[in-house]
């Protein structure tokens, strides 16, 4: 940890450095968000037993972190691109293990799209963000849908232009093994139309297993229509995570945002988990209100309801039980940077 701010000051010095050397040709921004939470969890179960969690968080809605970002004008509509992202938690002042867990990849764009190798977060964020809710309390909490957010490491990924509103996505991560091409290997396709108000995306997800033939899936369908102050969304998504031995599974969001306000955001959603040939489903009820003191700095707060049937034991804190219920309720501040 003595190492890390030595580190941070050094690559933002970098960056201001190689910023006004060459401005001209070139930019290099560093940005961020911070934010912490109080959290209030009924039910979190940690061995064995049930308790109330009152605690301090490092922000979900609005994950902390911090990133370079830049790029380089090269030419005939060409440009290079780069972004370094980290994870951080503002309450313990702890990094992520993986420095650069958030990102870490360079790439160039162009009339022909765009393509970057490295670290990056999946085509499923990419896409069905837009559609289910994201930040923190979501459907990929939910067991078999982790997928649906997610980096994948040593992957290549393209994007096309936009032709008449519809684009194009595909990512490879290389599995890297030895004696194998294939093995411990992603695979992702996407498709995203717009028009107007209307919104549409669609992704597939393939990952292989170490060892063996076996294969996750995850096939994800999301649309919104927005009319006046409000935006609808629906998502489903179902999963076949038979290299990972977990049994298939369906989740579904169904959600409407209203921007009334330029300052103020809220969000109601019912998200499901339906696991397939069993009555062990889940699902939750989220409220969230996002409140904007100014271009960077606002609130937040969550109401969330989550409730197991039968033998789920799903849960956003502690080890989960089997049919139990859990509230969660949080309030936050966030400033950008």
């Amino acid at each position: 940890m003595h190492m890390i701010r030595p580190l941070i000051a050094s690559v933002a010095c970098a960056a201001a450095t190689f910023g006004t050397a060459a401005r001209a040709e070139s930019q290099v921004n560093l940005y961020g968000v911070v934010s912490t939470d109080f959290v209030s969890a009924s039910n979190v179960y940690e061995n064995g037993k049930s308790s109330r969690r009152t605690s301090l968080d490092g922000g979900r809605w609005a994950p902390s972190r911090f990133g370079l970002r830049g790029s380089e004008d090269l030419g005939g509509g060409l440009s290079a691109t780069f972004n370094l992202e980290a994870g951080l938690s503002p309450d313990t002042g702890a990094a992520a293990g993986t420095f650069w867990n958030r990102g870490s990849h360079v790439g160039l764009k162009g009339d022909f799209g765009q393509v970057t190798f490295g670290r990056q977060w999946n085509l499923n964020d990419d896409v069905m963000c837009g559609y289910f809710i994201c930040g923190g309390y979501a459907a990929f909490s939910y067991t078999e849908f982790g997928w649906l957010s997610d980096t994948v490491n040593n992957s290549v990924k393209y994007y096309s232009p936009s032709f008449g509103g519809v684009q194009l996505g595909v990512l490879y991560g290389f599995g890297e093994q030895p004696g194998s091409t294939s093995a411990g290997s992603t695979l992702e396709l996407s498709g995203t139309y717009s028009a107007g108000p209307l919104s549409v995306g669609l992704t597939h997800h393939q990952s292989k297993a170490l060892v063996g033939s076996e294969k996750d899936k995850l096939t994800s369908l999301g649309a919104s229509y927005s009319f006046g102050e409000l935006r609808a969304r629906l998502a489903y998504a179902v999963s076949d995570f038979e290299a990972s031995g977990l049994d298939e599974a369906a989740t579904y969001d169904l959600g409407i945002d209203w921007f009334g306000l330029p300052s103020i955001r809220l969000s109601l959603d019912y998200v499901a988990r339906d696991l397939k040939g069993s009555g062990d489903d889940s699902h939750f009820i989220r409220l969230v209100g996002d409140y904007s003191l100014s271009k960077r700095t606002g609130f937040t707060a969550n109401v969330i309801y989550l409730k197991n049937r039968g033998d789920a034991a799903e849960a956003f804190y502690g080890e989960g039980a089997p049919g139990q219920s859990q509230t969660v309720f949080t309030v936050g501040v966030r400033h950008s940077f």
